[in-house]
């Protein structure tokens, strides 16, 4: 019976609990699906519209207006609407502004000063540009404009009765007189005075540079003569008579200066030559051939720039040696494995062509006893070794697939043919 007491309490309790519990969980699942069905921030490159706008007002105030251009309209796309139709208008604004600035700047401002005149410390005695007259232009206009190009400002911004327009008026009627102007003439327009000021400036740093210079050339230092002398920027101080003088002075001086240089170089082109003509003799053909070619054509190529250096033939003799000695050099090849060959010419008997071959790579002739069987121990080591070689010969000439006794008969004909290393049979 209690039991059945306690849970006729504790029911009616639950029931109450559930009833104020289950509306609770319920709106809080409502918000969470709710926020869980919220779509994302839509973004362009990692950025939302709102960054992308404040970039394009960065760029802005920055002057970078193509930048910020490209910005906003990025902003715009990113979320589709008007909302910064206001900052694009505002930003297409600025750049037509600064398009018409620099359009003015450019034509009436921007280029080199077409004639100027100075007196004789390098200062502006008269100075004028160039400009060709548009449609519907006065001289009053064209005061105006220049004014709107010095200050940085559209044209509609002068106020007509600035004190500026007026003195510049006055500059224009002062350098074309008061008349009605033709479209496509070209009249005459000052610069400004800072500019003026500048080209004065400029002559008076060329002026420095020629006393310089000339103090420099006087002290023997042509480099730093001629340096500064090319660093003049403008061309009032090149006419002056102290830089005519300096001008003359330096090409003298770098005349002698180059003569010396030159003869300098050709004395160590001949000194080189003459040490590379020295130093083959003491070469051994048999193992040094290659170098003995690299020293003479190294010699001759060092005399021929040498003797091209000055007119005549200063050095033709030892031009003519050096060609003789690589004519005689080269007249056998000798390979990599010192094999020796020969080009035998017609009534040239073979072993008289092997003979030749063999004195020219040993450098020496080979020693003759006179001595024949049956005196053969009396023979010199050159005709012992001459018959080895001969063997060695017809050795190789069955190695390079030759007919040994057709070169032994071949004394008309012109043959080449390739001869063992002659240091196997032959002592030096």
């Amino acid at each position: 019976m209690k039991r059945i007491k306690r849970a006729t309490i504790v029911l009616p309790l639950i029931v109450v609990v559930l009833g104020v519990a289950l509306p609770l969980l319920m709106k809080r699942d409502e918000g969470v699906r709710a926020t869980d069905l919220e779509p994302p921030e839509v973004r362009v490159s990692g950025r939302t519209a709102g960054e992308w706008a404040d970039l394009a007002r960065g760029a802005l105030e920055r002057g970078r207006l193509d930048r910020a251009l490209s910005y906003i309209k990025t902003a715009e796309a990113v979320e589709p609407g008007a909302q910064y139709a206001a900052e694009l208008k505002g930003i297409r604004s600025e750049r037509r502004r600064a398009a018409e600035i620099n359009s003015n700047r450019r034509r009436l401002t921007g280029r080199d000063i077409d004639h100027a005149e100075f007196d004789e410390s390098g200062s502006v005695e008269s100075a004028h540009r160039l400009v060709t007259v548009l449609p519907g232009e006065s001289l009053w206009t064209l005061a105006r404009d220049v004014a709107a190009a010095r200050w940085g400002v559209p044209a509609a911004d002068v106020p007509q009765d600035d004190p500026d327009v007026y003195c510049l008026w006055d500059a224009l009627t002062t350098l074309n007189g008061v008349r009605e102007l033709e479209v496509g003439e070209r009249v005459l327009v000052p610069p400004a005075h800072d500019e003026l000021a500048a080209l004065a400036d400029m002559n008076r740093r060329d002026l420095e540079r020629v006393a310089s210079a000339s103090e420099a050339l006087s002290s023997g230092d042509i480099d730093e003569s001629v340096r500064l002398r090319g660093e003049m920027e403008g061309t009032f101080a090149a006419t002056t008579a102290a830089c005519v003088a300096l001008d003359s002075a330096l090409e003298t001086a770098v005349a002698e200066q180059t003569a010396a240089l030159e003869l300098e170089r050709e004395h160590a082109l001949v000194e080189d030559a003459n040490e590379a003509l020295a130093s083959v003799p003491e070469m051994p053909r048999v193992s040094r051939h290659a170098e003995r070619l690299e020293a003479l054509k190294r010699a001759q190529a060092a005399l021929a720039e040498a003797e091209a250096i000055r007119p005549g033939a200063q050095y033709s003799d030892s031009a003519t040696l050096a060609a003789a000695l690589l004519s005689e050099e080269t007249r056998y090849a000798i390979r990599d494995d010192r094999s020796v060959v020969v080009r035998k010419s017609p009534g040239v008997s073979y072993t008289d062509a092997v003979r030749q071959a063999v004195e020219w790579v040993l450098e020496r002739e080979l020693l003759a006893s006179g001595r024949s069987f049956p005196h053969s121990g009396e023979k010199s080591s050159d005709e012992l070794a001459w018959a080895a070689y001969l063997t060695a010969a017809a050795r190789a000439a069955e190695v390079d697939g030759a007919d040994f006794t057709a070169l032994l008969e071949a004394v008309d004909d012109e043959v080449q043919f390739r001869l063992p290393d002659p240091a196997v049979c032959f002592a030096d």
